[in-house]
C-alpha cells in the first residue's frame, strides 16, 4: 500500500471514534467520517473530511471500517439503494469492527462479492480504555490474503496484536465467546468479593491475593477495581452487554451446544439491566448484591484507576495505572 489510500469509518461511538483517531494519529491515510447523528461529527478534527451520508462516504473511499452497535445498524448501513455496498468504489476493502451476527456477516460477505468488495472481519477484545490507546486486540476473520494486505490498516486502528481466527465469521464467534467468558467471571467475582466482605477480610488485600492466584482473570483484574470506584465500565452499557450474551445464546442454539451456566449468567445480567437501565456500564451486576445484601464493596482511594494491556507470550496482561499501593511489596513495581 504505497500509495496514500482513503478510509471512511461509518459509526463514532466508544469504538468508532478512537479507531478514527488512532489512523489520524498515524498520519498515513485519507480519512472520511460518518455517524447518523451528526452532532458527532463537530468533534472530528477539521482536516478530516465529513460525509453527508453513507452514500457519499461509500464512493470516496478505498476501505470503509463500520463500527456499530448491532447487527441491525450494520444491515442498515450496508444494504440498500444508499447503503454502502451499492455505492462502493470497485475493489472496495470493507472491515467491520462491530460484535454482530455471524450468520449475518457471513451473508452480508457474499452479497459483498457481488458489487465487488471483499469483507473482513475485525471484532475488538480488551476495553475501550485500550482502544483509546491504541492497545485493543483485533479478532479477525476473512482471507488470509486480505488480512496479510490490510493488518497494517488494523494495527493502526486498533493496536498491535492482530490475530487471524479463521475465515469470515470466526471473528464475530471468537468476540461473541470472549465475551461470554468476561462475563460469567464477572458474576463470579461479584459474588467472590461478597464473600470477602462478609467474612471480613481486607478488599484490597483479597484482590491482590487472587490476583496471584490461580482464580484470577482478566474480568477480576478490571471488574473488581471497577467495584472498588463504583464506575462499573460506563464506556460498554448494559445494552451492548446483554445484546453479545444473546448472540452467545443463538451460537448456542445454532450449533446445538448446551449453555446451561451462560444461560444464568444472562439472566442475572436481563435482571440488573431491567434495575439499573441499559445505559448503566456493562460492570453493573456487583451492585445487585450490594444493594440486595446492604453491602457496599467500595473503597476509597480507587478513583483514578485506570488500566492498559499487553499480550506476553501469547496471552493478555492488565497493568494496572494510579492504584492505591498494595500491601504486598512484590505488586508495587507494577500497580
Amino acid at each position: 500500500m504505497s500509495d496514500i489510500i482513503t478510509i471512511g469509518v461509518i459509526g463514532l461511538g466508544n469504538a468508532g471514534t478512537p479507531i478514527l483517531n488512532n489512523l489520524y494519529k498515524s498520519k498515513k491515510y485519507n480519512l472520511v467520517a460518518f455517524d447518523i447523528d451528526k452532532n458527532k461529527l463537530n468533534d472530528v478534527p477539521t482536516d478530516i473530511s465529513k460525509a453527508n451520508s453513507i452514500k457519499d462516504l461509500a464512493q470516496k473511499c478505498n476501505a470503509v471500517l463500520t463500527c456499530l452497535p448491532k447487527p441491525e445498524h450494520v444491515l442498515q448501513a450496508v444494504d440498500g439503494e444508499d447503503g454502502l455496498l451499492q455505492n462502493a468504489t470497485s475493489g472496495m476493502i470493507w472491515i467491520d469492527t462491530s460484535t454482530t451476527d455471524f450468520k449475518q456477516t457471513q451473508k452480508l460477505a457474499e452479497k459483498a462479492k457481488t458489487y465487488g468488495v471483499s469483507l473482513l472481519e475485525a471484532t475488538l477484545t480488551g476495553g475501550v480504555h485500550a482502544l483509546q490507546n491504541n492497545n485493543m486486540v483485533c479478532l479477525a476473520g476473512g482471507d488470509k490474503k486480505i488480512f496479510n494486505n490490510w493488518k497494517e490498516v488494523l494495527q493502526d486502528a486498533i493496536g498491535e496484536v492482530v490475530v487471524l481466527c479463521g475465515d469470515i465469521g470466526a471473528g464475530a464467534i471468537a468476540k461473541v465467546v470472549s465475551n461470554m467468558l468476561a462475563f460469567t467471571n464477572m458474576v463470579a467475582a461479584s459474588e467472590c468479593m461478597m464473600i470477602a466482605k462478609r467474612a471480613g477480610l481486607d478488599l484490597e488485600n483479597f484482590f491482590d491475593a487472587i490476583r496471584v492466584s490461580a482464580g484470577n482473570s482478566f474480568a477480576w483484574e478490571t471488574v473488581v477495581p471497577h467495584i472498588f470506584n463504583q464506575k462499573y465500565e460506563a464506556g460498554f452499557t448494559m445494552d451492548l452487554a446483554c445484546k453479545d450474551m444473546n448472540l452467545s445464546y443463538l451460537l448456542g442454539q445454532h450449533l446445538n451446544v448446551p449453555l446451561d451456566l451462560h444461560m444464568e449468567v444472562k439472566k442475572k445480567m436481563e435482571e440488573a439491566r431491567a434495575q439499573y437501565g441499559d445505559s448503566e456500564g456493562c460492570y453493573v451486576y456487583p451492585r445487585t448484591l450490594e444493594d440486595k445484601l446492604g453491602e457496599p464493596l467500595s473503597l476509597k482511594g480507587w478513583d483514578n484507576w485506570g488500566y492498559d494491556i499487553k499480550v506476553v507470550d501469547g496471552s493478555i496482561v492488565v497493568n494496572h495505572k494510579n492504584r492505591p499501593q498494595s500491601k504486598h511489596p512484590q505488586y508495587n513495581s507494577k500497580s
